[in-house]
């Protein structure tokens, strides 16, 4: 595993940085298509942690409509609230003992080559409010339905081919393989639930930050059947558009096939909120969003909390 390593901040969390777990293709419709190396930060437990065994894993994705973000910063640079970056809630967590992941994946403006094993039933009339938005932002035309297709199909591949590695490499890693959970903010969300659930990747349990499946996926590719992992759903009481429609039915969907999904929806709040959101009153529950994280994955990875 190569990768250069550096102390961070906090309470001795090591970070390993730019460690390849993959390559992938990139330039598909174009004339020099090539690959390009995929890469994750690994944010490692105090060397407290270390002697335990093998640890519990959270790999996530950051958010920013398949078009922009990265593995080091996914904060939103607009008005209004701010998201905590994937890359700070893999620090946090590093520091209650979880090794953490956080992983770069291909972006619609690559024109990524999106593999051969579809997740999307109806690739024409993905929504696209906000994808639109971010590309006026950036300067960039309109996007064809293939170029989106294309970008949320590559970054189901990547999220499950990093998956695949952190499995492969759980012994040296310090992984325990059955407690890996996976997770991510938006797109970053969305690409967690179609590894897991439209790949079929092995893991133990998925948080799902304002990400989200369509009804027609939910309906393929959520089963209940034995082995799909328990969900954790939060979004914001004024999300996107797409967001208030499919969270809910997520929910609704998983009560009929008997899928475990713990949900919040996060008052006063939009598409953008930090770890330090607040979540609606109830008796005993989490406080905010980082303490539901830390709650599910301490039931759902049986991982008691630092």
């Amino acid at each position: 595993m190569d990768g250069q390593s550096n102390r961070g901040s906090g309470q001795g969390c090591e970070i390993t940085r730019d460690v390849e777990y993959s390559r992938a293709g990139v330039g598909f419709t174009g004339n020099d298509p090539q690959q390009r190396a995929l890469r994750l930060d690994i944010y490692h437990p105090p060397a407290s942690f270390r002697e335990v065994g093998g640890r519990p894993a959270l790999i996530l994705a950051f958010g920013g409509a398949f078009h922009r973000g990265s593995k080091e910063d996914d904060t939103v640079k607009e008005d209004g609230p701010k998201n905590t970056p994937v890359s700070e809630y893999c620090r946090r967590f590093a520091e209650r003992g979880y090794v953490c992941f956080s992983i770069d994946y291909r972006l619609i403006p690559e024109d990524p080559d999106p593999g051969t094993i579809p997740v999307l039933v109806d690739p024409e009339n993905v929504p696209r409010s906000r994808l639109d938005v971010v590309r006026r932002q950036m300067n960039l035309p309109p996007a064809t339905s293939e170029m989106v297709a294309n970008g949320i199909e590559a970054a189901a591949a990547d999220f499950t081919a990093a998956i695949g590695w952190v499995r492969a490499n759980a012994v040296p890693l310090a992984v325990d393989p059955a407690r890996i959970a996976v997770g991510g903010f938006s797109a970053g969300g969305r690409s967690a639930m179609h590894a897991v659930f439209a790949r079929h990747a092995e893991v133990g349990a998925v948080v799902c930050l304002s990400g989200y499946l369509g009804l027609d996926e939910l309906k393929r590719h959520v089963t209940g059947a034995a082995g799909e992992p328990p969900v954790l759903a939060l979004w914001g009481e004024s999300d996107l558009d797409y967001v208030l429609e499919q969270a809910p039915a997520l929910v609704a969907h998983a009560d009929t096939v008997g899928l475990q999904v713990t949900a919040h929806c996060i008052p006063g709040a939009g598409h953008f909120y930090p770890a330090s959101a607040g979540l609606a009153p109830s008796a005993g529950g989490p406080g905010t969003v980082e303490q539901a994280i830390e709650a599910f994955l301490a039931s759902a990875l049986r991982q008691v909390p630092a």
